[in-house]
């Protein structure tokens, strides 16, 4: 079937190809076309070619910026002026050498004031005098007693050579407290309230504590010695 269809093909070919061409017409020859008619389709096209073209655009420019530069205000610092008054005072001061007679007055004045009298006019010595302490010790007692107090007798004796000092702490019988202290170089006599005693007592640098009773109208003998106290 398939050769049959494709034998029937190449015979139409070939009878095709040996048939004359049909004659040309006067009717199918085109017509020229006038040359007015050309230039002016010509033009169209070129108008329209023109017109399709992209239009070249111009890059903008970089136009420079220019700052302007603005006045920043600094505030003033204040500036300290010097009192001429105060300079004047401070070299006075820093310069001058003290006034020792109205130190001294300053201080004579200060002490009256205290004392509650009026100030002792005059020109005192600029020269310091000094207050000179006494060596010497003194007997003191401390406390207040009634003079009806019942009391005793007591002796101290230094027999040990060396310098002492004993300091008695007396509590009575109505519960009154007196305080007796002496420097003993070799023998003191005293009267003291009755009661009961706490003592201490320096011999040479060394210390020595104790303690004793003293009756109404008793008498007591206290001796001092290198190594100890005694109480007879």
């Amino acid at each position: 079937m398939k050769k049959i269809l494709v034998m029937f093909a190449l015979l139409a070919f070939v009878l095709n190809a040996c048939l004359p061409s049909a004659p040309q017409t006067t009717e199918n020859t085109p017509t020229p076309i006038a040359e007015e008619a050309l230039q002016a389709t010509a033009a169209v096209i070129a108008q329209q070619t023109l017109e399709s073209l992209p239009t070249q655009t111009a890059l903008p420019t970089e136009t420079p910026v220019v700052v302007t530069a603005t006045e920043t205000a600094v505030p003033e610092t204040p500036t300290e002026t010097a009192n001429p008054i105060l300079l004047t005072l401070t070299a006075t001061l820093g310069t001058g050498t003290p006034d020792t007679n109205s130190q001294a007055q300053a201080t004579l004045d200060a002490s009256a004031l205290t004392a509650g009298t009026l100030p002792v006019t005059g020109t005192p010595s600029a020269t310091p005098n000094p207050l000179t302490p006494t060596t010497t010790p003194q007997s003191l007692a401390y406390g207040t007693l009634p003079p009806a107090i019942p009391s005793g007798f007591i002796l101290i004796q230094n027999k040990a050579n060396a310098e002492a000092y004993i300091s008695l702490r007396c509590v009575t019988s109505t519960g009154q407290v007196t305080i007796l202290e002496y420097p003993v170089k070799k023998i003191v006599e005293s009267n003291a309230p009755s009661g009961k005693y706490t003592y201490v007592a320096w011999v040479g640098g060394r210390q020595f504590t104790g303690s004793f009773s003293l009756s109404k109208g008793g008498e007591l003998t206290i001796t001092l010695l290198k190594d100890r106290i005694t109480i007879k």
